[in-house]
Parts: structure tokens; sequence; C-alpha cells
């Protein structure tokens, strides 16, 4: 799957195009994620990190706990995800210590934060994430990021589904959303 990431101003523009298009409405999910990052600094956060996420509303019939080793390999736009690593939990526990054992001398805490979102397809499958993304930031506020993922089986379909929502190839994130955030975030 190829997808991007933005980070527009607000969301009320894309949930009107979506209607237009004759989008339907998935769900409405809740999602935690705990960052984790190479102890090599070789490997940075752009290229490969371990996610502990929590999915207390969940529309996609997984675990609630889910451990992920995400690499990233960037696209003409956005990245492909490569996920060697998937497994599902039904505690904190149970993740905690899966990291811990599989991954306690490689990957370290980093950071987390929070999100909410709404998940809708377009008729030709084609994929739209609007969500909200809660973190702390360094001196320990609190601030709230609107994101949009686009999602499609291809590099061309991609292309037509950001001219759908009029973004610009600029305004598209360069690597992970972990980045972005992270740097949003002031971390």
């Amino acid at each position: 799957m190829n997808d991007a990431r933005t980070f527009p101003k607000e969301l009320g523009s894309a949930r009107k195009i979506l209607e237009n298009l004759n989008a339907e409405f998935k769900g409405y999910y809740e999602i935690h994620d705990e960052i984790y990052k190479s102890k090599d600094p070789a490997q940075p956060l752009s290229q490969v990190f371990l996610r502990l996420r929590h999915v207390p509303i969940n529309i996609w019939g997984e675990k609630e706990f889910i451990v992920a080793m995400k690499n990233t390999l960037l696209q003409e736009i956005g990245k492909q995800s490569v996920i060697s690593v998937k497994e599902q939990f039904d505690t904190r526990a149970e993740a905690e210590s899966f990291i811990t054992s599989k991954f306690g001398e490689d990957f370290v805490k980093d950071f987390g934060f929070f999100r909410i979102g709404w998940q809708y397809f377009l008729p030709n499958g084609d994929g739209i994430d609007l969500e909200e993304i809660e973190g702390q930031n360094k001196d320990g506020s609190k601030s709230i990021y609107p994101s949009i993922e686009f999602k499609s089986t291809t590099q061309e379909g991609l292309k037509a589904l950001l001219e759908k929502f009029g973004v610009q190839e600029d305004d598209v994130a360069k690597g992970p959303s972990v980045v972005v955030v992270k740097e949003k975030l002031g971390l």
C-alpha cells in the first residue's frame, strides 16, 4: 500500500470532499502509540522503529495491543511501510514483555502520542483517514494536529487521490508520520 500524510489546518474541507466523492464511512477509532527507537544511531526513526499500539476503540477486528516493527521505503510521493514483525496481545503487560524479551537489547522507548480518527473508503478502494493527533510537547503542554492519511495501491492512484483533495506534493510528509509528530512536538 502506498500512503501519504498531510497536516492541514483543519479537517472540515476534507470531510466535504469525502461526502462529494460518496466515500463510505468505516468508523471512528482511538489509538495510543508508543514509539521505540533503535539504539543504533545508523538506524534513525525515518528508517525503522518499533511501535506498541493500544487501540481502545477498534474498527479493525484486531486485539487491543499490537507490537509492530516498521521499516520505511520512501516513494516518489509518500512512502510504503514494510512491517517485518506484527504481534497482537490481549494486555499491555503481554505486549511490553514481548518487547523486552525480543527487542530490549536493540530498542528504547522514545515518545508517545494519541490519535482519534475517522476512516473512509472511496468506491475504488482508496482509503482516507482523518485524524487529530495529540501529544505532549517538551515543555509539558499538549498540542493537537489535524492530519490526513491517503492510501492507494499504486503511486498513480495516490497522485490522483491527492489531486482530488487539492494536496500539493510539497505538503506531503517526507517519511513516516512518527518523525513529523516528534518534530511538531519539539521532542
